[in-house]
């Protein structure tokens, strides 16, 4: 049987997020940009703006954390592709 770490419906990733940026462990992120997209990277920084967190990758991608469905293997409750 498969298992996989979630989150819940509403969760937040910013733990997930905050320990691979303190870490400098590269993450491997899927987001909603008009679709299920793809990031690889390092975590430059994390920032708020507007009220909401962001991350940005080594690639200057910025990424709101609440578009996030998956990062480093720990997925929100609302992701079901896989």
């Amino acid at each position: 049987m498969d298992t996989r770490i979630t989150i819940p419906k509403g969760g937040d990733f910013y733990p997930f997020v905050f320990e691979i940026f303190e870490k400098k462990e590269p993450a491997a992120i899927l987001y909603e940009d008009n679709g299920v997209t793809r990031a690889n990277g390092m975590i430059e920084s994390i920032f708020e703006q507007d009220g909401k967190r962001w991350l940005k990758m080594e690639d200057q991608t910025e990424i709101r954390l609440d578009k996030l469905y998956a990062i480093n293997g720990v997925f929100s409750a609302d992701y079901s592709e896989c």
